[in-house]
């Protein structure tokens, strides 16, 4: 009866479905946006390392330049880090590294100006899970010797060996010759700025080239790998503890370095971005209520124009629970379509914008069911009042309807 009366008004219940359609699509949109950034950005945490720890004197933040607290703090140094390798039985491997941005290199008549220096020393490749695809990386003796030799970064080899092999060829970074002993395996990106593009050197020759440069051209920072994912919080006690005994920090004092892992970057960013999920559900649920509003303004038309059928199926025995279910059920099939429609429309929009567009999207199944749960409770809450108003109807008074 319900879908019977649909198809007797099929304009009016086109723009009634239109209406509940349009808050769906807004709420699959929405939730396809905050989930697919979600995941994208776990995505670019994990590509960092499974269960890596990231140590340095600055607090981790996203987006939020250091202080100038920060920035005078007490600088970690390579003893720290042997400090760490030496004391946390947590702590699986070390990785101090000296960054330096927007290098120079040279091949013959080419060159590129934007790779990122490293200086790191031969735990890198463990640490990071990260290794030499040709050659290979940097060992001991390049860091007792300060050897100027580096590994280059696939974009780097891109643009300056093109057609040739770079092994053994000297470049020339920022002015210095080194000679290339690898290339690494291709890294991918981390929100959009290539990882590929990057020299390595031993750090013990980064620092007899660049040992006085402040930040933020240079940073220094150190990785750590726990044992296992189970021995991250662990790693991260240990690591407390030996920093604050070694940088003496009163048992009072807040720490004056940071430490963050997987988990801690991923609060950090759940917690920016949580007021902006809050405001775009919001948002979609005023354009769902709108929808709403529509669906009970075409109910209560419809129980004025049905008023006689009212009359006839209470004079032959229709209860007033009869006559509830009824327009219920009709509001329902009405706003159960438009939630279909919508989901249908959402889920298209968010593949072609995860395809055509920088921004990911992704649709999760809990997302589905909830629209279509949603899009029935629409129907029950604003198709209440008149099919509460439809069941009260007097049946002599309904039956004299004109």
């Amino acid at each position: 009866m319900a879908l019977d009366t649909v198809r007797a008004n099929k304009l009016r219940s086109a723009l009634t479905i239109l209406g509940v359609s349009v808050g769906v699509i807004t709420i699959i949109f929405m939730v396809s946006i905050i989930q697919g950034l979600n995941k994208a950005f776990a995505d670019q945490i994990e590509s960092l390392g499974s269960n890596t720890i990231f140590v340095a004197k600055f607090e981790p933040s996203f987006g939020k330049p250091p202080g100038p607290d920060e920035i005078h703090r007490k600088d970690l140094t390579m003893d720290d880090a042997e400090a760490l390798r030496r004391e946390a039985p947590s702590i699986a491997g070390v990785s101090p590294i000296h960054r330096l941005l927007a290098g120079t290199a040279h091949y013959q008549d080419k060159q590129t100006d934007t790779p990122i220096v490293f200086g790191v020393t031969p735990y890198y490749e463990f640490v990071h899970t990260q290794y030499a695809a040709r050659g290979r990386f940097i060992n001991d003796i390049d860091m007792q010797d300060r050897s100027n030799v580096c590994v280059l970064g696939v974009d780097v080899v891109q643009a300056l060996f093109p057609y040739e092999d770079p092994l053994n060829k000297e470049v020339r970074i920022n002015g210095n010759p080194f000679q290339v002993i690898g290339v690494m395996e291709p890294l991918g990106s981390f929100f959009g700025q290539s990882r590929d593009n990057s020299i390595f050197m031993p750090i013990s020759t980064f620092d007899k080239y660049y040992p006085d440069l402040p930040f933020p051209q240079t940073v220094f920072f150190i990785i750590v790998r726990p044992q296992s994912r189970a021995y991250v919080k662990s790693s991260i006690d240990e690591i407390t503890d030996i920093l604050r005994r070694r940088r003496h920090v009163a048992p009072n004092e807040k720490n004056n370095f940071g430490i963050s892992s997987q988990d801690s970057l991923l609060d950090i960013y759940n917690q920016l971005t949580g007021a902006t999920a809050l405001v775009l559900t919001a948002i979609s649920f005023v354009a769902l209520m709108i929808g709403g509003i529509g669906v009970m303004n075409i109910m209560l038309v419809s129980v004025t124009e049905r008023t006689k059928e009212i009359g006839i199926r209470k004079a032959v025995g229709a209860t007033k629970i009869n006559i509830l279910s009824q327009f219920l059920i009709e509001a329902v099939v009405l706003t159960g379509i438009g939630g279909l429609a919508g989901l249908l429309v959402g889920e298209v929009a968010s593949v072609l914008m995860n395809k055509y567009s920088p921004l990911p999207a992704y649709v999760p199944v809990w997302a589905i069911v909830v629209g279509i749960g949603i899009s029935a409770a629409v129907g029950i809450v604003f198709g209440l009042w008149p099919a509460w108003k439809a069941a009260r109807l007097d049946p002599i008074e309904a039956l004299r309807w004109e």
